[in-house]
């Protein structure tokens, strides 16, 4: 071989070998991120209230792409603002995107066990999550138990949206008396029986007020240990709640342990905490739960399923109101299946109202329970979309964003319901995100979706089914419907809906 021709194999190689490193190097960054301060990182931007947030990460979308980083300190912080990606995480890469960062580790909260939600991805959690699908969510689907507690919820609402009018003009604000008739659906689910009204209220109002505590800050949900030095000061607040938390729940659930009922076959979530049993410790012992446990995951239960159902249920309202032909096309629906003279739907006539599940569907796309998901931890590295994640970093997916993106979604912004019938955009979309691609996500997806989903939805067709068969929703005069979302972990409206009752049935 001369020299010359080795000297351009050497060359050659080293080219070679120079190009592969440096995409080797390229591959193994982080996904993008904007100018960040030492120390500090991104955390000033991590630190606005949500309002100011999710404006901020469109822009940030617009210029880096659907996936960047935010730091916190040196702590890296993922946000996945698409669909493809969402699914190409979430569903097909499942178990990798599956754990949680760790809970608030503080004196003011449980030190114990804290939720469902936040506990690692594994046995326990399995464990968990397998006793309220089993135990609440299957039962609702299989058994029926609770029909005639969802009627009672229903009559609570039609009751007092009708008085609000009577006193008012006509006029009603239905976002109070929505919250009290899912809160009483839902308390009761919960505790296996039906509270007083005024108790339903107490226990309503303190699960917003802890809320509240946390909900203008997202830092909490993304790196807890963070909050902790950020926010100390907010914990002396946490302690008070919990406190009166406690004391309203503890004696309702020792009345539930002593065998307290006030129905029949019924559901309860904390009956089944009662008898639940968990590992004490590495060795395979096991312990039943303590009194504060199943505070912790009454809460839960609580703040997941009453905010964003009737946050949803008000959108849905709204909607109708403003669009009047959809409110008109949904009663002709209803009218065929159960005829000019019925006034309770039930729920095998809902199912054959397609119709109504467009609307619901289109007000779940449209306005998303939740503007952000509960955020995510990966259990290992992982390479996503040419860019890595290193193992434990937390990953936040944009629910909106998802829901809103013009590549999928024709007119993104408009309400239209029969984009989910035969031929529109949105036909065979599955809220769950089984195998198909994410097209919105609602519920979250993957191993971590919510698995009060189907619930949710089927309380949402029953009670706008019977609302637009009983009642006339029109607009308040000189009050025009504003569609804007408030800047709070439950994407609820920001001005609460004024509507006319015109008729009643």
């Amino acid at each position: 071989m001369t020299p010359i021709l080795l000297l351009f194999l050497l060359v050659t190689i080293s080219l070679a070998l120079l190009i592969n490193q440096r995409e080797r190097i390229r591959i193994r960054k982080l996904p993008p991120s904007p100018p960040r301060i030492p120390i500090l990182g991104n955390l000033l931007w991590l630190t606005k209230p949500f309002s100011q947030l999710e404006t901020t990460l469109h822009h940030l979308r617009a210029k880096y792409g659907p996936i960047f980083t935010l730091y916190i300190g040196s702590r890296p912080v993922i946000f996945i603002m698409d669909g493809a990606l969402a699914s190409r995480s979430l569903i097909q890469c499942g178990e990798v995107f599956a754990d949680r960062p760790p809970p608030l580790s503080t004196s003011a909260l449980n030190p114990n066990l804290h939720s469902i939600n936040n506990t690692s991805y594994g046995h326990l959690w399995r464990l968990l999550r397998r006793n309220l699908i089993s135990e609440v969510f299957y039962p609702l689907k299989s058994k029926k138990l609770s029909g005639h507690v969802q009627h009672m919820a229903l009559d609570i609402l039609l009751k007092r949206l009708k008085n609000e009018a009577e006193a008012n003009g006509g006029v009603v604000v239905p976002v109070h008396s929505i919250q009290h008739c899912v809160s009483f659906f839902m308390t009761s689910l919960c505790f296996g029986m039906t509270l007083e009204e005024k108790v339903v209220d107490k226990i309503k109002n303190v699960q917003l007020e802890l809320l509240a505590v946390l909900e203008n800050h997202f830092v909490f949900g993304l790196l807890p240990k963070a909050a902790l030095l950020l926010y100390w000061r907010r914990f002396g607040k946490l302690k008070q709640l919990r406190r009166v938390h406690e004391e309203l729940l503890i004696p309702i659930i020792r009345a539930r342990k002593q065998g307290e009922k006030n129905t029949h076959d019924m559901i309860s979530y904390v009956d089944s905490l009662l008898k639940l049993k968990v590992p004490a410790d590495g060795v395979g012992n096991m312990r039943e739960l303590s009194e504060e446990d199943i505070v912790n995951f009454i809460s839960e239960f609580l703040d997941a399923s009453i905010w964003s159902s009737a946050a949803s249920l008000e959108w849905i309202m709204a909607n109708i109101v403003k669009h009047q032909d959809i409110q008109k096309k949904l009663r002709k629906e209803i009218r065929s299946v159960v005829g000019d003279t019925k006034r309770r739907i039930e729920e095998d006539e809902i199912r054959r109202m397609p119709y109504l599940k467009a609307v619901i569907l289109e007000a779940l796309r449209r306005h998303s329970p939740t503007h952000f998901s509960i955020p995510h931890s990966v259990k290992e590295d992982v390479i996503m979309d040419k860019y890595l994640i290193p193992k434990g970093t937390v990953v936040n997916y944009s629910v909106t964003s998802i829901g809103l993106d013009g590549r999928v979604w024709k007119d993104p912004l408009e309400f239209r319901p029969e984009r989910f019938m035969a031929g529109g955009e949105g036909e065979g979309v599955d809220v769950n995100c089984g195998k198909r691609d994410i097209k919105m996500m609602p519920f979250g997806a993957g191993r971590r979706i919510c698995p009060g989903s189907d619930m949710a939805v089927l309380l949402l067709q029953y009670l706008v089914a019977n609302l637009v068969n009983e009642i006339e929703l029109n607009a308040v005069e000189g009050m025009e419907v504003d569609l804007a979302a408030n800047g709070e972990i439950f994407a609820a409206m920001k001005n609460p809906l004024h509507a006319r009752i015109v008729n009643t049935a």
